[in-house]
């Protein structure tokens, strides 16, 4: 009887660890880390927020905006958590590219590069893998819409200066895997068109309007 007891209350135990653990995932991806720093400190990023060199971000080209994973050094161990807030490396055979803070955090600054694990320790609800702006009634004006991710970021780096609120919206269709370049946000449809028109002869770009998230 005291053996039962005793092994009922070891599972109870191990059960009620396992619950109350961290979720995180399996290991996303192995490769190679790099970091960007101040000549970009204050850019706009690809989900349209400032960048800022000393917080914990970094870009990736396929998850969601708002992801929050852990980058784990492969050889010391050190670890960071990031939020995914910008698109890149689109250097081949990079998978990450570390802001200066959490570049700092895996001691790799004066290496530049370092092989890392990704796991995802959450992500974002969104059909579309991206960060909502704005109101779901809000009237955004489709610039764009490229299947490389580099023509899309070109872009939005090209209108940045024009225009203070610009988010790039990656979608899957059955045709493959699309980028869109839209500016915002507008709450009449008349404001909307009016910019519209605008980049249209200031650009030489067809533009389409877009209400909503």
């Amino acid at each position: 009887m005291c053996l039962i007891l005793a092994f009922l209350v070891m599972a109870g135990c191990a059960s009620g660890h396992s619950q109350t653990g961290p979720m995180i995932s399996e290991t996303l991806q192995r490769g190679v880390a790099s970091w960007y720093g101040p000549s970009f400190h204050g850019n706009l990023t690809a989900n349209g927020e400032p960048y800022d060199m000393w917080a914990l971000t970094a870009a990736h080209r396929t998850l969601p905006f708002g992801t929050r994973v852990l980058v784990q050094r492969v050889d010391a161990g050190k670890s960071v958590t990031v939020r995914i807030n910008d698109r890149g490396p689109f250097i081949q055979g990079r998978i990450i590219d570390l802001s200066y803070g959490a570049a700092r955090e895996l001691a790799m600054i004066g290496k530049g590069t370092e092989h890392v694990s990704l796991r995802i320790l959450d992500s974002p609800n969104s059909s579309s893998g991206q960060m909502s702006n704005g109101r779901s009634d809000d009237y955004w004006v489709q610039v764009g819409s490229f299947t490389t991710l580099t023509q899309a970021v070109s872009l939005q780096k090209q209108l940045a200066n024009h225009y203070p609120t610009i988010r790039l919206k990656t979608v899957d269709l059955p045709s493959g895997q699309w980028h869109r370049v839209q500016v915002g946000t507008f709450t009449s449809q008349e404001q909307a068109k009016s910019v519209g028109t605008e980049i249209e002869k200031q650009f030489d770009l067809d533009t389409l309007l877009i209400q909503g998230n």
